[in-house]
């Protein structure tokens, strides 16, 4: 079984990476709001470029939740 990685690029993550096997792909195309140690209620705001690969998920900004 291959492995699919999303790497995280910019923000608080930059340089780790997810092995997202198992997940559709559309929440692939959609990115994520991640929980981040230390940042209580808020959390680092991940996406793909639309015209990139969707595998490279670049920081878009902090949410609170």
């Amino acid at each position: 079984m291959s492995r699919r990685i999303v790497s995280y690029l910019g923000g608080p993550l930059d340089g780790l990476q997810l092995d997202a096997l198992g997940r559709p792909d559309e929440e692939l195309h959609t990115g994520a709001y991640v929980v981040v140690d230390g940042w209580g209620d808020r959390r680092a705001h991940y996406a793909p470029d639309v015209r990139g690969n969707p595998l490279v998920w670049k920081y878009r900004g902090v949410v609170t939740c």
